[in-house]
């Protein structure tokens, strides 16, 4: 038998390194990998040699998620200042596990190879965005096709084009340049744009899909969460033309005789009135926070 060479080395002590305190995801990993194809010893081993050399390559992921959650951020917080409101209610954030990529390489009929991995899956990393309306989710989409350095590759509008089941949202696929020691990477990122009341619909139905609901008699549950979606779409385009009206509203008829209270007390301040009094009269200090006298 010949002697085992450097690379041999190399592959049975990362295995090793990889296997130690990891059975649990291995045998996961495992798992779903032979429900399509029965796994040798040798697959496995070369799988977690793989899977120990991939850690590399998401790093470059997680670093480009980070800087477009902090792209994300820094446009929310913009808007806040210039139209006084903030459409982004949070933002998740999560990276796609190794097995979990490789099975899914093994569903689409693709090798599973790193090349492979960077080169098929889209949704490495990804980010969900919970804005309040629904034109906060197409706002915040031209935002990003308007930033020059950043590539919109896939948009999927869930939104207008509903899912099957019900499921809304908008699914981006974003590259994003992130810099290096000597190189530069543009690297895809998953957006899911969408409010809270579809990510509200989504999380439930993610729970109930797991219960044994439809094999209640009488209970079509499939129906029921399509129905649920289609009552939240009317509630959500309510409340988007109630917002619209009341925002402009308050844009074209201020309130007669309005004043801001940081207003109120700058004047306060420079005029010494007699107590109980302010130039045309009577104070106002006791309706102060009333409706229609401070904004």
């Amino acid at each position: 038998m010949a002697s085992a060479g450097p690379l041999d080395e190399i592959r049975t002590n990362s295995a090793s390194a990889y296997r130690k305190g990891q059975d649990d995801v291995a045998q996961q990993r495992s798992r779903k990998l032979t429900q399509s194809r029965l796994l040798t010893e040798n697959d496995i081993d070369a799988l977690a040699v793989l899977e120990y050399a991939a850690q590399d390559i998401l790093q470059k992921y997680h670093a480009a998620m980070r800087q477009m959650e902090v792209r994300l951020e820094t446009l929310d917080q913009d808007l806040k200042l210039r139209q006084r409101r903030n459409p982004i209610h949070h933002i998740e954030s999560r990276m796609k596990s190794i097995p979990s990529i490789f099975e899914k390489l093994e569903r689409y009929g693709k090798p599973v190879t790193l090349e492979s991995m960077e080169a098929n899956i889209m949704d490495i990393a990804g980010l969900r965005v919970i804005v309040s309306y629904v034109q906060d989710s197409y706002d915040i989409l031209d935002y990003l096709e308007h930033q020059d350095d950043l590539t919109v590759v896939t948009v999927k509008d869930y939104i207008a084009n509903p899912k099957p089941n019900g499921y809304r949202s908008l699914h981006l696929i974003v590259k994003i340049p992130v810099y290096f020691l000597d190189s530069k990477e543009e690297i895809p990122v998953e957006i899911q744009i969408r409010t809270i009341a579809m990510d509200f619909w989504a999380s439930l139905e993610h729970d109930l899909k797991y219960k044994a609901v439809r094999c209640i008699v009488g209970v079509d549950s499939d129906a029921e969460l399509k129905e649920c979606s289609r009552i939240i779409e009317d509630v959500e385009n309510r409340m988007q033309v109630l917002a619209a009206a009341l925002d402009s509203g308050t844009k074209e008829k201020p309130r007669a005789g309005a004043v801001s209270r940081a207003k109120m007390l700058d004047l306060k301040e420079e005029l010494e009135w007699p107590e109980g009094q302010t130039p045309d009269g009577p104070s106002i200090a006791p309706l102060m926070g009333q409706p229609g006298y401070f904004s």
